[in-house]
């Protein structure tokens, strides 16, 4: 027996999806200069062809080096290639936790969770009107495989086949969950086959160094979104245009301008705008002080965290585990949330909560000085210093400085005692790398949003425990079993109750210790409406906004 899922005919979902913000997101970008935007009335147009509205702006600190979309992998060059390109499925705005069709009508998984065949729409075009086929979906899966950019590896283990010319199957190596998830992240935008070749694009096994498409998609649209490229000035601006040809809902903004602009000037923008205009920046505590007139849309979406070395050469404190315990009792968690401002919040697991598999936050770590000072006893380490490194910088409206410094005077109070040492970011991120880090400090999301993704990074093998040099001991068996339960789930429940598991194994003996998580915030005008954050890489879907 096969389980099926099919979208209603006729009107295109709400376009919401998958998470990507890694260490490189956390730069802030150059300022741009002054605009205002021409926000017109009226709504969306329908059934596809130009858009309701006339321009809306949108201001973001641009982080991102390509709009090829199987090289892509950063904020702002998700934010515009989920505008450009459809995928096979998507999100219903905020809402991660159910994979919707979008260029397929359905699919159906194999009783044993490996098949996933998709069916796809037979009214999808591209945006020169020609139709949406299975060879075009197979090129695109294949050459997102072998030009082989980071979301490539997420991948690993599937195979890609095309029977005719509107099915499309998806086969794993093992069971497995995450398929409709994966068919959803920016990376499998699904090109338009002829006009790619014509201009470079390879699916060959050498497209990694054989594919030249990158220039050509860098400038124009070879897919079948709701928008089409109309200009791409990096570190500037990126300007869209409705797509005339587009098969479902027209979008609610015939123009949209992206504006590369720092949080700050976005805040100061949108506190005086008077007319259609959006920011992305604006988090934390730099959301006190707005206009009441502004719509905020919030989703706790962003992990942060500690990580320590298991290697005693590296670090004879944190490679003990009554030491980690010791600093895990020391910390006062509410006030620690306190410090990230309007979305900040407790962790009850290693999960935010905007994922499947979240913990309340009343299951998470409380603070116990006196149960720190005994834990620190057993473990015969003492007062001997720690280094303490963290990336000085602010991110999503927080200083991670003044985060580290209350991590320290929490832990001075247990007797523990945490030397300071901020780094620039690139200087944080190569210590990080080269797995020498003793102790650090770091914000974690999901680069997609499915649990199974920070699990596999996390966990023993993971690249995150391999720069903590954490691959044995019981603990290390404990969470690679609960892992493995994680990964193989193709049920809801299952999933469910593998993660729980998860969480307690690595709360219990892992080297990382959540410390609170944040909220991603949208800022919207009160001309603008449906400018809804999602825990997905694009953050917005400019699609979905409309006048208000």
């Amino acid at each position: 027996m096969s389980i099926a899922i099919s979208s209603a005919r006729g009107l295109r979902p709400t376009r919401y999806a998958a998470v990507a913000v890694g260490a490189a997101v956390l730069v802030s970008g150059c300022t741009a200069g002054s605009s205002s935007s021409s926000g017109g009335s009226g709504g969306n147009g329908g059934g596809g062809g130009g858009g309701g509205g006339e321009t809306l702006l949108v201001n973001t600190s641009f982080v991102y080096s390509t709009l090829d979309p199987a090289r892509a992998y950063e904020q702002t060059g998700y934010l515009t290639i989920h505008s450009l390109c459809d995928t096979l499925m998507t999100f219903d705005g905020g809402n991660v936790g159910e994979p919707l069709p979008e260029l397929a009508e359905g699919f159906e998984v194999s009783e044993d969770g490996t098949t996933y065949t998709f069916t796809l729409r037979d009214d999808a075009v591209f945006s020169d009107g020609s139709p949406v086929t299975s060879e075009d979906v197979l090129f695109s899966l294949n050459r997102m495989m072998n030009v082989k950019g980071s979301g490539s590896a997420f991948f690993e283990g599937l195979e890609f086949s095309a029977p005719d010319e509107s099915t499309v199957v998806v086969t794993a190596d093992r069971p497995t969950a995450e398929v409709p998830t994966l068919m959803a992240m920016p990376v499998t935008s699904i090109l338009n086959q002829e006009v790619a070749t014509a201009n470079g694009a390879t699916d060959a096994e050498d497209a990694e160094t054989a594919d030249t498409a990158q220039t050509f998609l860098d400038s124009t649209s070879a897919c079948a979104g709701p928008y089409v490229l109309e200009r791409n000035d990096p570190g500037n601006e990126i300007v869209l245009t409705a797509n005339e040809e587009y098969w479902g809902e027209a979008p609610g903004y015939s123009r949209v301008v992206i504006r590369n602009a720092d949080a700050q000037n976005q805040k100061l923008a949108i506190s005086r705008s008077q007319g259609d205009e959006i920011a992305l920046d604006v988090t934390g505590n730099l959301l006190d002080g707005l206009p009441e007139s502004v719509n905020v849309s919030q989703v706790e979406d962003t992990l942060y965290m500690l990580y320590m070395s298991t290697d005693p050469a590296i670090s004879p404190a944190t490679s003990n585990p009554d030491w980690r315990a010791a600093l895990r009792s020391s910390l006062d968690y509410e006030g620690l949330a306190g410090l990230y401002g309007q979305g900040g919040d407790r962790l009850g697991g290693f999960l935010a909560n905007a994922y499947p598999g979240s913990l309340p936050v009343e299951e998470g770590p409380e603070r116990d000085l006196d149960a720190a000072r005994a834990s620190l006893e057993a473990s015969g380490v003492g007062d001997e210093p720690v280094r303490f490194i963290y990336p000085s910088i602010t991110y999503r409206g927080v200083d991670l400085g003044t985060v580290a410094t209350k991590i320290q005077g929490d832990a001075a109070e247990a007797g523990i005692n945490l030397e300071l040492t901020p780094l620039a970011l690139p200087a944080f991120l190569e210590e990080q790398r080269g797995g020498s880090v003793v102790m650090g400090l770091t914000p974690h999301a999901l680069i997609y949003p499915r649990p199974e993704s920070l699990v596999r990074q996390l966990s023993p093998g993971g690249v995150n425990a391999e720069r903590v040099r954490w691959s044995d001991g019981p603990a290390a068996e404990e969470v690679t079993a609960a892992a493995e339960r994680v990964l193989t789930a193709v049920d809801g429940t299952e999933l469910e109750s593998a993660l729980v598991d998860w969480q307690q194994a690595m709360r219990d003996g892992s080297p990382y210790l959540p410390v609170a998580q944040n909220s991603g915030s949208v800022v919207s005008t009160e001309d603008v409406a449906d400018a809804e954050y999602t825990p997905a890489g694009w953050i917005l879907d400019l699609a979905a906004v409309e006048p208000a």
